[in-house]
């Protein structure tokens, strides 16, 4: 399978741990485990824009698709990190891109995700703030 190359640079990254309970009875990471990491990378991502808590945040992104290749098995004995990297942000949402990645630098699973910013009490869509929008652009150091 052809990799693509990211189309930017990614700032942030978190190692994750494989669990004996992750492995399918191929000896693969199971698919839905992915998820959970990515999910793991996504929330520490956006933690550090929203001072560390949700719970205290006027709106918040929430998944709406997410979409995962899966380029190259992972086994339980690989080392593993989750990239991560808001693509764009659109007037009331974003597109994370994410990748799982070995110690060798092996691509092992990428993820496009859609978030939806929404109002944490309504639940309905908002626009993102422009203190959000400032705030990510300067840490992807590009305008988004």
């Amino acid at each position: 399978m052809e990799i693509p190359e990211p189309q930017f640079e990614f700032y942030h990254h978190i190692p994750v741990q494989i669990r004996f309970n992750d492995v399918d009875l191929f000896g693969h990471l199971n698919n839905s485990v992915y998820v959970e990491f990515f999910d793991m990378g996504k929330l520490l991502y956006f933690k550090q824009f929203m001072g560390g808590h949700f719970e205290k945040q006027a709106s918040v992104p929430v998944v709406a698709t997410i979409n995962c290749t899966f380029c190259t098995p992972t086994y339980i004995d690989d080392r593993l990190e989750v990239y991560t990297a808001v693509a764009s942000i659109g007037e009331k949402s974003l597109v994370l891109e994410q990748r799982i990645i070995d110690s060798n630098k092996n691509v092992k699973c990428i993820a496009t995700t859609h978030m939806v910013n929404v109002d944490a009490k309504t639940g309905r869509p908002v626009p993102v703030t422009d203190e959000w929008r400032k705030a990510i652009s300067e840490y992807e150091h590009r305008e988004l």
